[in-house]
């Protein structure tokens, strides 16, 4: 996986954009959800990515420098290659970037992209785990891959509570 060419504050910078795109979606998910339920859940969402991102700030702010800035930060080379990586959906598929941006989502197709940004946020912190090499970065993934699975759990099982509410 091209992962393995990252370091640390390149994951995270690419791990604060997964983050971002989740708060946004969240949030406007929230706006648009008609049921209650499912609109409380959205807003809790946006919340923990909103810690999220804080915490990453916070790791990234504390890896070590060289030549006065964050690894990767030196090379303008580096950053252009990690913005085409966001920009071009290799770690967020572009339909999904699509499909969130649209403002008429019903409450089950929400949560649906709502699952898959899980998904995807599971699979980056897994490998970014396995590749950190700042052990407070790496235990920071390790829990942020537990979180995303009980918000991957929590919208799977509101999903099923949702349809079966709806098919009576």
């Amino acid at each position: 996986m091209i992962l393995k060419l990252m370091n640390d504050d390149e994951a995270l910078r690419i791990a604060t954009s997964l983050e971002k795109e989740g708060f946004n979606f969240y949030i406007r998910a929230a706006e648009t959800a008609s049921n209650p339920k499912t609109r409380r859940m959205f807003h809790d969402l946006a919340a923990a990515e909103k810690q999220h991102l804080a915490l990453f700030e916070e790791v990234r702010s504390k890896l070590p420098k060289r030549g006065g800035e964050p690894w990767g930060d030196e090379d303008e080379m580096v950053n252009r290659y990690i913005q085409t990586l966001i920009d071009t959906g290799v770690f967020t598929r572009p339909a999904k970037k699509e499909k969130a941006s649209k403002r008429n989502l019903t409450d089950e197709e929400a949560l649906k992209v709502g699952i898959q940004t899980e998904k995807d946020s599971i699979l980056f912190y897994t490998e970014a785990a396995k590749l950190c090499s700042n052990t407070k970065g790496k235990k920071m993934f390790k829990s942020l891959i537990e979180e995303e699975k009980r918000h991957l759990t929590d919208l799977a099982q509101h999903l099923s509570r949702l349809r079966k509410s709806t098919s009576k």
